[in-house]
Order: C-alpha cells, then structure tokens, then sequence
C-alpha cells in the first residue's frame, strides 16, 4: 500500500486514519466484439478499418490496450487508445453498427473511497465514436468476521456558558 504523503500526514493531528484520494492503478482496452457472444469478430477487416492491429491473437475479439497507470489517469489511456486508431467518425459508425464496442477498465484501489474523474472532452471523443466504457473496480477486502481495525476520533466539547442555550428541533426559544 502506498504511504500517505508525508505533507499530508504532517497536516493532520496525531494517529489520523487517512482515506481517500485517487485510484492507485489502471488498466484499460477498447474492445471490439461480436454482438452475439458465442461468434468471433474478422480481426483483419477491423484492423484495416481502424488503422491498428489488435494486440490479442487468442480470443474471439479484437482488442487495443493502453499502458497501465500508476494513479490512475483515465484521460490519458483513453488518448492513448484513441491516438491508435481512426479518427473517422463515419469508420466508427460502421464497426459499432457491426460489433459491440467498447472500453473495459479495471481501477484498483489500495486503501478505500478512492476517486476518479473522466473530462468532458474525453467522455465527448468517446460518445462521437459510439464507445461505451466500463469499469470493474478491485478493492481491498477484509477478512470475513473481522473486527474492524480501531481508529481515532478527536472530539471536541465545550461547557455550556450561561448566556448559550442548546436548541432541539423547531420551536425552540
């Protein structure tokens, strides 16, 4: 697991349990397959429509994948995939009418609540050529019927002055 930052760490009172942040790690391939699961794709007339060969020989499908990223940076990848390939939007319209397409992308995460963004300009490039993307997302799993690992919370209390008053609900003077 990656270390918190230690300008982070420095920025938080003493045994603060961190999370959030970005994604540690993805993967990403634009797939283009047979509507019809149990059928294989003409890998060659893909390859020529597209202007790139798969990159997967073995399967029924044919298949681009961007280098994986340490912090996720989706925008890359998916510019990565896009750079490869035709940009011919009326190209696109005929291999999505054929086949089903689209970008499969595993996010892996160290530490829980991790986030990630795609930009408007990626998810348009996307969505002008008929792309779907997907996303599987790998968490860290505790052990079944473990106790949860203790954490700190400060609290602050202040005594009630004279002259403050709590409220409970509407109606209350």
């Amino acid at each position: 697991m990656k270390p918190v930052p230690p300008h982070i760490v420095g920025s938080g009172p003493p045994n603060t349990e961190w999370f959030g942040g970005a994604v540690d790690r993805s993967t990403m391939t634009l797939r283009v397959m047979a509507k019809i699961r149990s059928e294989s794709v003409d890998k060659t007339e893909i390859s020529r429509v597209l202007g790139c060969d798969s990159d997967v020989t073995k399967w029924r499908l044919w298949s681009l994948s961007a280098p994986d990223k340490e912090e996720a940076d989706l925008d890359s990848q998916v510019e990565w995939i896009l750079s490869r390939v035709i940009g011919d939007l009326s190209a696109w319209k005929a291999i999505t009418e054929a086949y089903r397409v689209d970008i499969f992308c595993a996010l892996y995460l160290e530490r829980s609540n991790r986030g990630v963004t795609l930009a408007p300009k990626t998810m348009a490039a996307l969505s002008a050529r008929g792309i779907e993307i997907g996303f599987d997302i790998y968490a860290p799993e505790k052990e079944p019927n473990q106790a949860p690992e203790p954490t700190t919370m400060a609290v602050t209390s202040r005594a009630p002055s004279s002259t403050s008053r709590a409220s409970h609900g509407r109606g209350s003077s």
